[in-house]
């Protein structure tokens, strides 16, 4: 095997020592020793290891968008239905979820005494890229937190520091991303960080912040959104990555999702390897009975193939009818969501299972609209954890729809600009191009609480369209302030139910009202009671 192994174990906890033959001076066995670390550039290698698998899990990013107007699960989520209970303890806040943090900062200042050769540099550099990784989810889930340059210590007078502003934080995590994307490879050999991770982390994390700040009014958002856009065309412009595509625009969105080595893969600037018998997991067993569903409300989203939206396009069949939803769609609709054509089931003797649709099951599926998308079909990929097919951390994909997002922000969205990120993920599908000026008004646009321009509403349509299923919906919500969509009843209907007539309600007699405090989430209250320097989020008091 080769270093991709650092997904499998991690060996930084078994140092071993042979410097003296008295057993009351050897050093123990199940422990790093500073006196014998911290010396090499494999050292920090093997440190650095600990982190890759906290990347993405893979069975969770589907899953993750149930907190979204995208899924409506089985059961509801209670976060979004304004159920959540502020938790005495963890809650996001806890040890666990600062520890990686302390050893980040563990890891740096032990590095600060060695002597600093280039691959020294480089694991630094991935310890750095770890450390925004992990204050990256701080903020995206408290806002303003305590920022640490040193690994706390149980006496440690930075236990009661009050919270940073999350524009010193972020400023600080631009710091460690500049470092890293300066002293990192252009390309590993053995799936490791690379300047072009950093620079996409740098694009997603950017737009985040500076369209956060945008959005909630908090100031100082362009420089950080030209952050954003400066990272995405560096990845663009280096030429090493492009769109997955054999010509097939009706299988190729499906295929990029369900294939068992991305290596080599265009499209993967980074990517989670699972092996047989090594690292496995149980995402295809997962979506065949995901408890879940697409809702209407993210059905209607998807354009039909002329490009305009379907309350414009003579091609829309309407859906009283389920097959007739997809007629004529966007194709990556039909590669998204499962339709009775495609098969659901290919057994090792060859038989063949197709599903009869609609269908309302809230152990398979709650809204008719399974999810498909890195779904495979194959018995050998259903069995339980025995799922090898690898998963995208970092897509070029994304990437691109990040770059138009953030120029449009800017007010920066060139045609030029979109030809060269929206337009190349059209054509992979066959979709006409966008243009720069919309043609058109779309009744059914979202009902921002912040009005948007015609082409950035496109782009989040595309933005929608293009990353469903990979997990990172909630957080769209979160930066556009757009919550308040959660309201909309389409967001908890599925498709046409035959007996009926009616779309089918996941939760009868229930409506969602959203709560502005639901942006950040709640400091567990003996987080507060241990530190009296913290200060509790807006609405949660």
């Amino acid at each position: 095997m080769k270093k991709t192994t650092i997904y499998i174990s991690v060996l930084l906890l078994v140092v071993t020592s042979a410097c003296n033959d008295e057993y009351l001076e050897r050093y123990p066995l199940d422990q790093i020793i500073d006196a014998q670390f911290w010396s090499t550039s494999t050292d920090l290698e093997l440190y650095a290891n600990q982190f890759y698998i906290d990347l993405r899990d893979p069975q969770v990013n589907w899953r993750k968008d149930d907190k979204s107007d995208n899924n409506a699960p089985g059961d509801r989520n209670s976060y979004v239905w304004g159920e959540y209970v502020i938790p005495a303890t963890g809650g996001g806040w806890g040890k666990d979820d600062w520890l990686p943090i302390r050893r980040c900062n563990y890891a740096l200042a032990r590095i600060a005494e060695m002597e600093k050769d280039a691959l020294v540099l480089r694991y630094e550099s991935e310890i750095r890229f770890f450390k925004s990784f992990y204050y990256q989810k701080m903020i995206e889930r408290f806002g303003d937190v305590p920022w640490y340059e040193v690994d706390l210590q149980t006496d440690s007078e930075g236990l009661v520091k009050s919270r940073d502003s999350r524009k010193v934080v972020f400023d600080n995590m631009l710091m460690d991303l500049n470092f890293a994307i300066e002293n990192l490879p252009e390309d590993s050999g053995e799936n490791r960080l690379t300047k072009y991770v950093a620079l996409a982390f740098k694009a997603e994390a950017s737009l985040f912040e500076g369209t956060f700040r945008k959005y909630h009014g908090l100031g100082d958002h362009e420089v950080i959104l030209a952050e954003a856009a400066e990272a995405a065309e560096e990845v663009i412009n280096s030429g090493k990555f492009s769109l997955y595509t054999t010509g097939n625009p009706e299988q190729d969105y499906f295929d990029l999702f369900v294939q068992y080595n991305l290596t080599g893969n265009p499209e993967a600037i980074f990517f989670q390897r699972f092996i047989e018998g090594i690292r496995m997991h149980n995402n295809v067993r997962s979506l065949g009975e995901p408890h879940t569903g697409y809702t209407k409300d993210f059905v209607q989203s998807y354009l039909s193939k002329d490009g305009l939206p379907i309350a414009l396009s003579s091609l829309y069949q309407g859906d009283e009818n389920f097959e007739d939803e997809f007629v004529d769609r966007d194709p990556r609709m039909k590669q998204s969501i499962y339709v009775p054509d495609r098969p659901y089931r290919i057994y090792s003797d060859g038989s063949v299972d197709y599903r009869a649709m609609p269908e309302f099951d809230n152990n398979y599926v709650t809204t008719s609209y399974y999810i498909t998308k890195g779904y495979s079909p194959y018995e050998v990929d259903r069995l339980q954890n025995q799922t090898t097919i690898d998963v995208f951390t970092y897509r070029y994909g994304k990437l691109l729809v990040t770059y138009a997002e953030a120029k449009a922000e800017l007010g920066e969205a060139t045609q030029e600009v979109l030809d060269k990120s929206i337009n190349l993920l059209r054509d992979r599908v066959g979709m006409p191009h966008l243009n720069v000026n919309v043609d058109f008004v779309d009744p059914n646009w979202p009902d921002w609480e912040v009005p948007v321009s015609p082409l950035i509403n496109e782009i989040r349509r595309e933005r929608r369209v293009e990353t469903a299923g990979e997990g990172t919906r909630w957080e769209d919500l979160v930066r556009w302030k757009a919550g308040r969509l959660l309201e909309n009843p389409l967001t908890y209907v599925g498709a046409v139910d035959p007996e009926t007539g009616e779309y089918r309600v996941i939760y009868p007699g229930n409506t969602r009202t959203w709560d502005d405090k639901l942006y950040l989430y709640p400091i567990p209250v003996q987080e507060l009671s241990l530190n009296p320097q913290l200060t509790q989020n807006p609405g949660w008091e």
